[in-house]
């Protein structure tokens, strides 16, 4: 299936012309499979061959490897974390839908996708979207940065912050402790960070649809209300003022140097967060 033009500029602005990614393809009840994909047109190939279907994820990070991704051993991480381009950080919102997954037992398609939109409508990803935006004004006033935030038609939000590349020595521990000391001072609860190897994360693939909820993975404006923003993800086209959101922040990357400065010097150190962000204003 053909998708909107506009979906495959923002994938090479986003992942460039060439790459060494991974994309995990299909549904929760048959099933996924993985594929290496290296270039844009990969992307469209699968997107064209296994959409609206199925659910389509990429990796988060292209990996500077001449072994395809899809050949390592997705239970030994070191790999993910020595290969990964490091220009993204990630902060992860999720709801907790146990309770629709309970009301959904046993009902047809039509009957699940009805009660999950209108859940959605009712307000069941408010926190989510409340604590999304809480951390979206603390990055923006601590590091000069405008997240890429982006909504994944169902459950979970997602906030992007690119940099340069960042060459860090404890990759994943910087990440972990700068998400833990976020997540502690806003009191965020759907944050999620414990259980995810930053380095061998997929991201749901902009302008794919949810199968639960048939709404789409759409980037949206953080001063977007909660109706909004579900909305907007009813929109399969994209637009393009998006595109200008795009910039790096000197700021974090400094503050993630130094993150990593300290902990190759004493992983068990506590870090006094706040003061390293003030050194760096």
């Amino acid at each position: 299936m053909k998708i909107d033009d506009n979906w495959y500029k923002l994938y090479e602005k986003l992942y460039g012309t060439n790459f060494n990614r991974l994309m995990t393809i299909g549904k929760i009840d048959e099933g996924y499979a993985n594929y290496n994909i290296e270039n844009l047109e990969d992307i469209k190939e699968q997107v064209e061959d296994k959409f609206p279907n199925n659910e389509l994820y990429i990796s988060l990070y292209d990996y500077d490897s001449d072994e395809k991704v899809i050949t390592w051993n997705q239970t030994t991480l070191e790999k993910y974390e020595q290969h990964a381009v490091k220009n993204c950080l990630l902060f992860r919102f999720r709801q907790n839908i146990d309770i629709i997954r309970e009301e959904v037992v046993g009902l047809e398609d039509i009957e699940r996708f009805m009660f999950i939109r209108r859940s959605i409508n009712l307000g069941s990803n408010k926190d989510i979207v409340e604590e999304s935006k809480k951390t979206f004004s603390f990055l923006k006033e601590k590091f000069d940065i405008r997240p890429i935030a982006m909504f994944n038609g169902f459950n979970e939000i997602l906030l992007f912050i690119y940099t340069e590349n960042l060459n860090l020595k404890n990759g994943s521990l910087s990440c972990y402790n700068f998400y833990k000391y976020v997540g502690k001072k806003l009191n965020l609860k759907t944050l999620v960070y414990e259980n995810i190897e930053p380095y061998a994360q997929v991201v749901p693939l902009p302008g794919t649809q949810n199968n639960y909820s048939r709404l789409y993975t759409q980037l949206f404006y953080p001063e977007y209300s909660y109706e909004e923003i579900m909305l907007n993800s009813q929109e399969k086209y994209l637009n393009t003022e998006h595109f200008n959101d795009f910039a790096n922040s000197e700021k974090i990357e400094k503050f993630m140097y130094k993150i990593d400065e300290i902990l190759s010097k004493n992983k068990d150190k506590k870090i006094d967060f706040d003061s390293v962000i003030e050194k760096i204003a």
